[in-house]
């Protein structure tokens, strides 16, 4: 039997909470991507006990999507049915969702047209029973939707009161650039960008980092975890091997395991607001909560870090 949120204790475990670029937004550090891990296999047990959790620690973040889970809104189901036997938890949560290219149930040219994107939306609420998201993201610019009808989409979702910041995922540097002007235009800043960054993915070091702190646009950054390269991959395997021994090395060092080392090398950036972790298990927040205070890393640990990978990184 899962405990009321009004009767379990706010934010008792490490948290940090960092402001969502300009605005009056905060999100904690460590956000969960209900994409799979524990969601998949306990379903609405999983989803209640991950939320629960989440307050214990602190953390506040979560991140949905249409094609999450077995079937399309399995997982938004789920999350409003936890949230409705979690009682008045609502409030203490910043749960964002997407909409674009491969959230729909098959390819479909316009992803990023009003229809597709208002629609779509529309299907969250109605399965989530939200009345609106925190912060909804068009996912990968669409070349065959003029970018001025994506940016009114964002614009008139926030109006009428189905999301209250919008932002885009998978954008390139100077697509970003075009949607914030775009929507400063209209009166609706560009508050969050969606990235993939993790030590393996550093592609937005190169320049989409510095547009996002010009910008004044906060950084969501998934896949932090991904400092395991493919046992599949054109590596040789005792290559691979070596640099998973260096980086375990490297995070010992630092009193770290690995995985709590990736997620502090991502929130070392001063840009990235939250650190997108998906769950094996609830314990894992702790876990990644303890991360969040180690994110400052002297030259000499970077420089370890930078030496467990030579030649992978994806600039």
């Amino acid at each position: 039997m899962f405990e009321s949120a009004d009767s379990l204790p706010r934010s008792s475990g490490p948290t940090e909470y960092r402001r969502l670029a300009k605005s009056g937004l905060h999100v904690s550090a460590i956000g969960v991507n209900l994409e799979e891990g524990m969601v998949y296999k306990k379903g609405i047990r999983g989803m209640s006990e991950i939320l629960e959790t989440a307050v214990h620690c602190g953390v506040n973040h979560f991140d949905l999507a249409p094609h999450y889970g077995a079937f399309r809104g399995m997982v938004e189901e789920n999350f409003g049915r936890a949230l409705h036997r979690l009682g008045s938890l609502r409030e203490d949560l910043v749960v964002s969702t997407r909409a674009g290219m491969g959230t729909q149930p098959r390819i479909m040219p316009g992803f990023g047209s009003r229809k597709c994107l208002i629609t779509s939306l529309d299907g969250t609420l109605r399965r989530t029973g939200l009345d609106c998201v925190d912060i909804f993201y068009a996912h990968r610019h669409d070349t065959s939707t003029p970018i001025e009808e994506t940016a009114g989409a964002l614009d008139a979702v926030v109006r009428q009161g189905k999301a209250l910041y919008v932002g885009v995922s998978g954008y390139a540097p100077a697509m970003v650039q075009r949607m914030a002007a775009l929507l400063d235009d209209l009166g609706t800043p560009l508050t969050a960008c969606r990235v993939t960054y993790s030590m393996l993915h550093r592609g937005p070091e190169s320049y989409l980092l510095d547009v996002l702190r010009s910008s004044n646009i906060g950084c969501v950054a998934e896949g932090a975890l991904d400092y395991h390269v493919d046992p599949c991959s054109d590596y040789p395997q005792e290559e691979v091997e070596k640099w998973q021994r260096r980086l375990s090395n490297a995070s010992l060092k630092r009193g770290q395991s690995s995985r709590q080392c990736a997620v502090s090398w991502v929130l070392r950036q001063p840009v990235v607001a939250s650190a997108l972790v998906s769950l094996a298990a609830t314990e894992e927040l702790s876990e990644f909560c303890a991360a969040v205070h180690r994110a400052s890393f002297t030259a000499e640990e970077l420089a370890s870090v930078d030496a467990c990978f030579p030649e992978l990184y994806d600039c």
